[in-house]
């Protein structure tokens, strides 16, 4: 049974989060997967699979993404998502984590082990660093205002080829699969909250108390777990002297070059990914204490 997913419904900050589990639920340590802005927890279905063979995986919607519910307040903050990795880990009843995290996904993961250095044992950071590019960032608003919904996957499929040139046919499924949704007129929908599509949208100022997460590089300078930085060989979204930067700023840390792959390497690269993910987590188990 470790190669089905089981989707679950979590309450988390008074918000209802979904997620989905592979492998051996007993488990109080989990690989916890956590997607990019305007994704959901569908890109991982192929890496949870493969690596559910050796640990019990967890892949969450993050708010307003997917099967998860949408702040009132659209208060997508990266405190306010971070807040929701701390609740869900503690509901769960996670001793410990390793997270990999894709793009924003990323940033959560570095700001949350910054927080609880006694709970996460490693972290994977895909495509994510303090430093973006606007090309990248375009790119992404380019797809999101392509169509407000398509007909058919196929359609979709047709658009989304022009985003993701490393992707096979067989991915680009996939990938429209897991970031749109049926909707009541039987046409696909972007499945996360419509207000990520708003490119005049701000988000809700944070209080004093919710400040400290703004920075991404204080929350980096302060990860104490080992880290893998993964990078696209052709992506648009950061430059090698970025993840060079980043390298720097975190002791230890080893960087993973993907080919033929750009920023959304999940995607485009299931299969190496997952490799080197699971020889990153093997070295360390060989590594002496």
């Amino acid at each position: 049974m470790a190669n089905r997913a089981q989707a679950e419904t979590i309450e988390v900050n008074g918000l209802s989060l979904n997620y989905q589990e592979w492998g051996d639920s007993r488990s109080t340590h989990a690989l916890l997967l956590l997607h990019g802005f305007g994704e959901t927890s569908g890109i991982w279905e192929e890496i949870a699979i493969e690596l559910s063979r050796e640990y019990r995986v967890l892949a969450l919607d993050q708010r307003g993404h997917g099967g998860s519910e949408r702040p009132r307040d659209h208060n997508y903050s990266r405190n306010s998502q971070v807040e929701d990795l701390e609740s869900f880990v503690e509901a769960l009843g996670l001793r410990n984590v390793t997270i990999a995290g894709q793009a924003m996904g990323g940033a959560n993961a570095l700001c949350y082990a910054a927080e609880h250095p006694d709970v996460v044992t490693a972290l994977i950071v895909i495509e994510a660093a303090p430093e973006v590019l606007r090309s990248g960032v375009e790119t992404m608003r380019r797809l999101l205002a392509s169509a407000d919904s398509f007909d058919s996957l196929d359609d979709a499929v047709e658009i989304y080829e022009e985003f993701y040139p490393y992707a096979t046919s067989e991915q680009l499924n996939r990938r429209v699969k897991a970031t749109l949704a049926r909707s009541e007129d039987l046409t696909y929908v972007w499945d996360f909250d419509p207000i990520f599509r708003d490119p005049t949208a701000r988000p809700p100022d944070p209080d004093p108390g919710q400040r400290r997460m703004t920075n991404l590089w204080e929350c980096v300078e302060r990860v104490q777990c080992p880290v893998m930085i993964v990078r696209g060989a052709e992506t648009d979204m950061l430059t090698p002297e970025a993840i060079q930067r980043l390298h720097r700023r975190i002791p230890g840390s080893r960087v993973s070059l993907i080919e033929e792959a750009g920023h959304a390497v999940p995607t485009d690269q299931p299969q190496a990914l997952s490799q080197h993910i699971r020889e990153f987590l093997q070295s360390l188990s060989r590594s002496p204490a």
